[in-house]
């Protein structure tokens, strides 16, 4: 039995944008971990040249798609913030891509990407990576050539009882359900399906109007093919398992444990303080989903009740997002709260690192997350998170987290104020974290996915 794993949505954002997004990097490490535990028997796929033929799946070596990606998040420097306006393809992405206009334009350069792949190779000494590639094809000639060379059709390649897994964010692709149908029924394989969210379906206030049509619809057409649908977190499996039930959908849901962070611990930290007074940080794209707006509201109330020196910057680590334009303007108009708010864009792994590392406490306050890998990444920094109560937050925090409603400003004011104005017990609640959090290995999300297509 073979594992066949999509990571077209992976190698367009490595390609076209330079550095992929959370869920991309989820693909990345699952994938990771499935090849360390299973060796050959985990190939990887793209769709070909020709994205208008939903049967045109070909392989891809592995090795130069891992080499080019930790070479690209562990090396990324100031560069990256050319791409700070780029719009990621996720459920949460924004109407740039949702418009019929947009995803024309979008579907146009992505073919220009995809009918570059076949030659990795030359891709990676255009992208300046030359050493990688040098690299990467003495370590092709030195050891035995993988069981399928690359560009082989899966077509070609699968055997009936094979799987193949989605693990990413593909629902804008106009064909996939063609794909999947064709691979069930011509092929005889099996289909493993993962869920982040069902943030478009449930809170569609937080996304544009195109995304909710695309997302519902291609759900819809997608989850009744799937034999096993993954989720994210408990609380995503018991989302997904209620939208089922409203579709009259009979699929198994299992949830999957998400490894810790996204191996921040073994990147050099940044040598140059990017803060220099104490701060309080919030790692995340500003959009409104994710709620910056009660945390300027908070940092506003500190501001009028205590005295300017005694209140901690509040420093946003990420990128401008989406539906959050009068938000922007806010902060622009109030200078920031003159200075006390600062927004870091873009930083490199190196530089977030060095960001936990610095500072104080971190801020999660998101209405609605699938998961909260920035909860789990700051405990594993040794930081401790004051964060929202709500979906799956309290998962990823557990214990060492201490929560608020993210709908009420005097919730969140009250357990964050107490928190500065108590620095023995922030120092313990350091300490306790540094102690206490078990980083999990993606492994365990790997086992979880291969455990699910055992043989009975």
């Amino acid at each position: 039995m073979i594992f066949w794993i999509d990571i077209d949505d992976l190698m367009f954002h490595l390609l076209h944008h330079g550095r992929p997004s959370g869920i991309q990097r989820v693909v990345f490490e699952i994938g990771a971990a499935l090849r360390a535990l299973y060796g050959n028997n985990v190939q990887f796929v793209h769709r070909g040249s020709n994205p208008a033929d939903p049967r045109d799946f070909r392989t891809l070596d592995w090795t130069m798609v891992e080499a080019a990606f930790r070479h690209i998040m562990g090396n990324a420097g100031s560069s990256s913030a050319s791409t700070a306006k780029s719009v990621p393809v996720t459920p949460q992405a924004t109407g740039d891509i949702a418009s019929n206009a947009a995803l024309s334009t979008f579907f146009e350069s992505e073919s220009r990407v995809l009918s570059e792949l076949g030659d990795l190779t030359k891709i990676l000494g255009r992208m300046g990576l030359d050493a990688v590639r040098d690299r990467v094809t003495k370590r092709r000639s030195q050891t035995p050539r993988v069981e399928f060379a690359e560009g082989t059709k899966l077509a070609d390649a699968a055997s009936p009882g094979d799987v193949f897994l989605t693990l990413g964010a593909p629902w804008h692709h106009r064909h996939y359900i063609h794909t999947i149908r064709w691979m069930r029924d011509d092929l005889r394989m099996r289909f493993g399906l993962l869920m982040h969210d069902l943030v478009p379906i449930r809170c569609p206030e937080w996304c544009d109007r195109g995304i909710i049509t695309t997302f519902k619809s291609w759900h819809q057409a997608i989850l009744p093919l799937a034999d096993v649908i993954f989720a994210n977190s408990q609380a995503t499996a018991r989302d997904v398992e209620s939208y089922l039930k409203e579709q009259g959908i009979d699929t198994p849901v299992q949830a999957i444990p998400l490894g810790t962070g996204f191996g921040l611990a073994e990147t050099a930290t940044a040598s140059e303080a990017l803060v220099d007074e104490p701060y309080a940080l919030f790692v995340s794209t500003i959009e409104a989903r994710k709620n910056h707006a009660l945390l300027f509201r908070v940092w506003r109330q500190l501001l009028e009740d205590m005295p300017a020196e005694k209140v901690p910057t509040l420093v946003f680590a990420g990128r401008e997002g989406w539906l959050v334009s009068d938000l922007m303007q806010q902060l622009e108009n109030s200078r920031w709260l003159n200075g006390k708010i600062r927004f870091i864009q873009n930083p490199t792994d190196g530089e977030l690192r060095r960001l936990y590392a610095d500072c104080s406490f971190t801020l999660f306050p998101s209405f609605f997350e699938g998961w909260g890998l920035p909860v789990t990444e700051s405990l594993s920094m040794g930081r401790p998170c004051i964060a929202s109560n709500t979906t799956s937050i309290p998962e990823a925090g557990g214990s060492l987290g201490r929560y608020f409603n993210p709908c009420s400003l005097k919730e969140a004011y009250t357990v964050i104020r107490q928190t500065i104005e108590d620095p023995e017990g922030l120092a313990a609640w350091t300490q306790q974290v540094r102690t206490e959090f078990k980083p999990r290995p993606w492994t365990e999300s790997a086992k979880t996915i291969l455990a699910a297509f055992e043989p009975v």
